[in-house]
């Protein structure tokens, strides 16, 4: 596999399963060294990687808190000496009729899924201005489309892309590249903990699908997008919204 990112640090949140844990395993591969940050306490056999602490840093944070947010950035600085890429995919999700949807609930999906990409990403940027480095967003194609049932994690997602599409512009003077990827559906534990509304309408069911078969993206083709966006070869793709949908929204 290509070396992209030897001598590079980068650091991924959302870690411990599903596309964040892809994107660790890839980014290693490629010769990253890697600062992995979850909500979950990470070790080998939680983000999948039996790398020893001189490749990877396991930080525990929630990313909507902003003084813990900080502390780990600024540790995963510490630790490599620099920091290239920040991948922002920690992310929560819920199906719910939008009557049903509490303040609290609402809180908790644009916490997780907006805030925490806001402030991780704020964070980052001295370090990110320094290295002329990257961020890339996990955003879903329920922000860039109508999604059922999905009105609270919808506008989190949709916030992602338009924070995307923002600081490229800001930060493209800066030399820091800043894309995101929106993915349909993806075998993580996170698809699996979701449950359907018991009383779906008929003509919403199914709406949307991949064309492909089978439908469902596996985590390491995510990884493999956010590797691409986030290397220097990805320089002309600063400000992208690339959707991984299977044809889902052709």
């Amino acid at each position: 596999m290509t070396q992209r990112y030897l001598g590079s640090v980068a650091l991924v949140t959302g870690a411990a399963s599903g596309i964040g844990a892809a994107t660790v395993r890839r980014l290693l591969r490629e010769g990253a060294r890697v600062a992995a940050l979850d909500v979950t306490a990470l070790d080998a056999s939680t983000d999948g990687s039996t790398q020893d602490s001189a490749q990877v840093l396991r930080l525990t944070c929630d990313v909507r808190d902003e003084a813990r947010v900080a502390d780990a950035v600024a540790r995963a600085v510490a630790w490599g000496g620099r920091l290239d890429l920040v991948a922002n995919v920690a992310g929560v999700a819920s199906y719910q009729h939008t009557r049903d949807v509490t303040l609290a609930e609402w809180e908790r999906l644009l916490g997780v899924n907006l805030t925490g990409t806001f402030l991780v990403s704020r964070a980052a940027l001295p370090h990110l201005v320094a290295s002329r480095g990257a961020i890339v967003n996990v955003a879903s194609l329920a922000g860039v489309r109508g999604w059922r049932y999905s009105a609270a994690y919808s506008a989190a997602k949709g916030g992602v892309v338009a924070l995307t599409r923002s600081l490229a512009v800001e930060l493209a003077p800066d030399g820091v590249r800043v894309a995101c990827v929106c993915p349909g559906s993806v075998d993580t534990p996170l698809r699996a903990g979701l449950t359907p509304v018991p009383d779906m309408h008929p003509k919403l069911d199914g709406r949307g699908g991949a064309l492909l078969d089978p439908p469902v993206a596996d985590p390491a083709e995510v990884a493999a997008a956010i590797a691409y966006l986030g290397a220097a070869e990805a320089r002309f793709a600063t400000g992208a919204v690339l959707r991984l949908d299977g044809g889902a929204g052709a």
